[in-house]
């Protein structure tokens, strides 16, 4: 059993009855909960949980809802120490109270960072329920049971329902300390259960931000510079304002914003715009000359040391049996199903924004840096107030993928709103929003290998060249070669740069686990025996051996090979294996991708299945499809015709396992993508025998 011994003053940040008799719970980030006298409002919970005398359990979720469900994991995990009666239970996103802390969602750690926190609040509740019960029922407290929202005495036959106990539960002290139940005890973690916000999503009832709607509120739209760091020197103002619906054409620091009556009119009105640009100084900016200063930089002495073990460099001074190559990774958009979007309403008392967002804290903040920028030299005293008016409101997100953890769209509506002084909507269009994201980086990978006489891998030497690359995924190696140097060359990006999902370990996995490839094809080595022999971490070892052994690895041939790749990431461990199918024309094509997965507790079995699909079709789309190149400072690409997603005909039959134990929970979001490009290379060079030098591959 996991105890918990709680100060009781630091425990609970708040336990006391609302008005309507509602028990409400709350922990903090640090799970220190303090007791207080004050009792905040149903609306604005600062607390984690609320029982209502209807009997309906209200969990509040920090982590913002972008088709993870982290809605339904979060909830689980309170649910499973509570003993709620599932159909019971609902869930709210949590306002900005301090009680939350920093309210961030991405790096997969939605469940790893709730872990204990949630179960500790529902355990808190079941322990003060418990109380109450064997008050309510004149029993002793050992001789009770909580199960499906009622307090059981089986000896006496006697029950009573966490409605009924509600107002004399939120009476009664705070434990003094806790007991988190057994793995073996759950009844709700590791139930694959229909996630909370399914049915609202199916009946078309979901509100996006996109969704939102306010009396008298007008909508915007905004034409950037196609340039990077391009300015607004002109454009015709006058002949836009005399266009159907148009309310007002005026420029900010980003580009010329339009608003109209509706989002039709606002976009009709944008392409009549004539802008002229001050183009800055990105305008000969070039993808080829990009990659070939990535190149030349990789050569440099200026490499930062990142990890080394042995000696590689003085075994490279007198190579035998060197393998080398060079890989290339592109520039990649995040494409969200929901486009850039944010509503703002500004009142003399509340600022309040509708913002599809990742991380509501940092709406606020770049919230109230745009009110700033609009004061002229304002008193620390004017930011107090500002800062105090402002209601971040966190509806359901369209996709995230790490593009929302950004911010421009937030403070673009925020300076419109200021502007117009009525609630106002502001919507990207696609090709404002894949012309002026902030792009996975272009990163640059050579590498070196030395193998023995016998095939076998002896020293290993990568070097990463990129814009603001990161070394995420490649500081540590997980085979055992004995001479191992890591180094990295980051440079500074004229183009935008942001987390997109997996972040560095995309391309640096992809460089890792196809050079591993090129080495045992190199040494005669089966890659997948290869990697069992050489792997350090048991359990990604035994997730390749599952996958090998549900993909049939032994029963390849010539019109049917197969690639792996491994990882661990984001406190999981992927294996995963593609096939490749030859058609009747002698083409190769994308058969079946199995996937396993131990991501420790495996919190929603069918969540993280749909997490790993969701991620493999990600991954693939990006090998085989899009990329972002840059011409003469702009982004060539568009919309979909020119940035295509893979459509569901395209899209490949997944067979995801899900790997059963009783470790912490890892992570579910990012942990499938980095195994996907690198296994679908190491297919091509099994069945071509040639490696994949660049992404994406054009063969389907």
């Amino acid at each position: 059993m996991n105890c918990l011994d709680p100060d009781r003053r630091q425990f609970l940040k708040m336990s006391a009855a609302t008005a309507g008799s509602a028990l409400v719970l709350g922990i903090s980030w640090t799970e220190s909960i303090e007791s207080s006298e004050k009792v905040s409002p149903p609306f604005s919970p600062n607390a984690w949980l609320k029982i209502d005398t209807d009997g309906i359990v209200t969990i509040f979720i920090a982590e913002s809802e972008m088709g993870q469900g982290s809605y339904t994991a979060l909830a689980m995990m309170v649910a499973e120490e509570l003993d709620a009666e599932w159909q019971k239970v609902r869930v709210e996103h949590a306002s900005l109270d301090p009680a939350y802390g920093f309210q961030g969602t991405g790096g997969s750690r939605s469940v790893r960072r709730n872990w204990k926190t949630l179960r500790n609040a529902g355990a808190i509740a079941r322990q003060m329920l418990l109380n109450a019960g064997s008050d309510y029922l004149n029993v002793a407290i050992d001789e009770c049971q909580a199960d499906k929202s009622r307090i059981i005495h089986t000896a006496s036959a006697q029950s009573v329902s966490y409605a009924e106990l509600v107002t004399g539960a939120a009476k009664l002290p705070i434990p003094t300390s806790i007991t988190l139940k057994n793995p073996e005890s759950y009844k709700l973690i590791g139930s694959s259960l229909p996630r909370l916000d399914l049915v609202e999503k199916l009946n078309g009832s979901a509100r996006y931000g996109i969704d939102t709607k306010l009396p008298g509120m007008r909508y915007a739209t905004i034409v950037q510079s196609p340039i990077f760091g391009g300015q607004v020197e002109r454009f015709n103002a006058s002949d836009i304002k005399k266009l159907p619906g148009v309310i007002d054409c005026f420029a900010l620091d980003e580009g010329v914003v339009v608003v109209a009556k509706d989002t039709w009119q606002a976009f009709q009105a944008r392409k009549a715009l004539k802008i002229e640009w001050s183009e800055g100084k990105s305008t000969k900016l070039n993808s080829e000359d990009i990659i070939q200063t990535l190149v030349q930089h990789a050569s440099l002495e200026t490499n930062s040391l990142i990890f080394e073990k042995g000696e590689p460099l003085s075994q490279l001074k007198h190579p035998t049996n060197l393998v080398e190559t060079q890989y290339n990774l592109p520039f990649q958009a995040h494409m969200t199903p929901e486009p850039m979007n944010c509503t703002v309403q500004i009142q003399q008392q509340r600022i309040k924004i509708w913002a599809p967002t990742q991380s509501p804290t940092n709406a606020k903040a770049a919230a109230l840096a745009a009110l700033k920028s609009l004061i002229a030299q304002p008193t620390q005293e004017e930011i107090d107030a500002l800062e105090q008016r402002i209601e971040v409101i966190t509806p359901l997100l369209g996709g995230g993928f790490g593009r929302r953890n950004l911010q421009d769209y937030v403070s673009q509506a925020v300076k419109i709103a200021h502007r117009i002084d009525q609630p106002v909507q502001l919507v990207w269009p696609r090709s404002e929003d894949l012309q002026h994201d902030y792009y996975h980086p272009l990163t640059q990978h050579r590498l070196q290998g030395i193998l023995d006489k016998q095939g076998m891998p002896q020293v290993w030497h990568h070097q990463i060249t990129g814009l603001q690359a990161d070394e995420y995924g490649a500081q540590t190696l997980p085979y055992s070669i004995p001479h191992i140097r890591v180094e990295m060359q980051r440079l500074d990006s004229p183009v935008p740069i942001g987390p997109w999902r997996s972040v560095s370990h995309h391309y640096n996995v992809f460089a890792i686990e196809h050079f591993f490839d090129e080495l045992a094809v190199a040494g005669g080595h089966d890659p997948l025996q290869l990697r069992l022999r050489l792997l350090r971490e048991p359990r990604l070892k035994a997730v390749l051996q599952i996958a090998a052994e549900a993909a049939s690895w032994n029963k390849q041939s010539e019109r049917r090979v197969l690639g792996c790749a491994v990882h661990s990431s984001f406190g999981s461990h992927v294996a995963e294996i593609v096939e490749l199918v030859k058609d009747d024309n002698q083409a190769f094509r994308v058969g079946k991708i199995t996937c396993v997965v131990d991501c420790g507790v495996a919190i929603n079995p069918d969540t993280i299945k749909a997490q790993m699909e969701g991620s493999i079709i990600f991954a693939l789309t990006a090998a085989l499809k899009s990329r972002i190149t840059l011409k003469n400072g702009k982004v060539e690409q568009s919309n979909f015709h020119d940035f295509p997603i893979l459509s569901f005909k395209e899209s490949p039959p997944i067979e995801v396992i899900v790997a059963k134990n009783h470790h912490d929970p890892g992570g579910a979001g990012e942990p499938g993508v980095p195994p996907l490009a690198p296994a679908l290379a190491n297919a091509l060079l099994s069945a071509h025998g040639k490696p994949v030098k660049s992404l994406p591959v054009k063969f389907i």
